[in-house]
């Protein structure tokens, strides 16, 4: 089973493509996601990001999706599949580099990410 796709609702979308990224200013953990709607064709991005600061025993996990332009998503696909080690966050290849952007807070920076696109909840 897979997750709920925002455009038909069904329970075919899956994660086609991942690479982890170094831990950021507010995360322990980040994985960029490729998403794909087995349905509808539905095509887009999902971050993971948990982060396991504070109490011992408290986490936090942020899972949610957006939507990038086919050229731009088509760019990221490709990074990923140049990358030779896509989840060890550590790997220092050009893909880890590009896709690694900081701001000046030391937050990782979304590719193609902007305030105006659809984002939705990634949802079992």
């Amino acid at each position: 089973m897979g997750f709920q796709c925002p455009d038909c609702n069904k329970k075919t979308l899956a994660i086609i493509e991942r690479i982890g990224l170094p831990s950021d200013a507010r995360s322990d953990e980040i994985t960029l996601q490729v998403i794909r709607c087995g349905g509808c064709n539905f095509e887009g991005i999902a971050i993971y990001e948990e982060s396991r600061r504070g109490a011992l025993d408290s986490e936090s996990v942020d899972h949610y999706g957006y939507t990038l332009d086919g050229k731009e998503l088509k760019s990221i696909i490709s990074l990923i599949k140049r990358c030779p080690e896509p989840s060890n966050s550590r790997c220092a290849c050009d893909s880890h580099e590009k896709l690694n952007e900081r701001n000046g807070y030391g937050r990782w920076v979304r590719p193609g990410f902007t305030a105006e696109q659809r984002t939705f909840a990634i949802n079992l």
